[in-house]
């Protein structure tokens, strides 16, 4: 009986975490989603959580990309659209910190994925001579990571903005074509980071 109730305060304490793909589903609508993998934590240094979530990061925004016409939306009214599913997956539309910035983590992998990047880079820093985090440039990664969060910035900057923007579609177009620019950048640059970290032989990266 003890026993039984200490598994049950424990399951209170630390609830299953919620299949990604499921609430990817419902927080973007995306077709295709990233494999399931365990959410970081807001603030967690594993360097296997950061690594999963880096991997659905670079899916998340392929597929963001792919579907571009379904989220840089102009009415019939030359008004810009509903823009929080788009910036839902960006990480714009989070809370930070709490209970509620952990159920955002694990349905929008995009959101601090910064952190992410830190993780790994702490690790790389203090890691023994011959472990893979040490078989790779890590000033490189670093400065390439920058450049994601930079440019996912300005695509999140976008989609806010032209909410504002006042009627006419060559002007909302134009917005949304920075917001593109900013996401064709962040691809670019996780392909890179990626292809850092495979060849180093990151677990689970190919």
């Amino acid at each position: 009986m003890l026993l039984l109730g200490l598994t049950l305060a424990s399951l209170l304490r630390h609830p299953p975490l919620p299949d990604r793909r499921a609430a990817l589903v419902g927080a973007a609508g995306a077709v295709l989603l990233p494999r399931r993998a365990c959410a970081r934590a807001p603030g967690s240094e594993d360097v296997d959580e950061a690594l999963a979530q880096i991997r659905d990061a670079a899916v998340a925004l392929k597929s963001l990309r792919r579907d571009w016409a379904s989220y840089a939306l102009i009415d019939a009214e030359g008004r810009a659209g509903d823009v929080n599913p788009a910036r839902r997956i960006l990480g714009g539309v989070a809370p930070q910190r709490g209970q509620e910035a952990f159920d955002v983590a694990i349905a929008t992998p995009l959101y601090r994925c910064d952190k992410a990047f830190d993780a790994v880079r702490k690790a790389a820093l203090n890691a023994d001579s011959g472990s893979w985090l040490t078989s790779f440039d890590i000033e490189d990664f670093v400065e390439r990571s920058d450049d994601i969060s930079r440019a996912l910035k300005k695509a999140d900057d976008a989609f806010y903005s032209v909410t504002f923007a006042s009627k006419g579609s060559g002007q909302l177009t134009a917005i949304y074509d920075d917001a593109k620019a900013g996401v064709d950048l962040a691809l670019r640059e996780f392909d890179a980071v990626l292809g850092l970290l495979a060849r180093a032989g990151a677990p689970g990266v190919s």
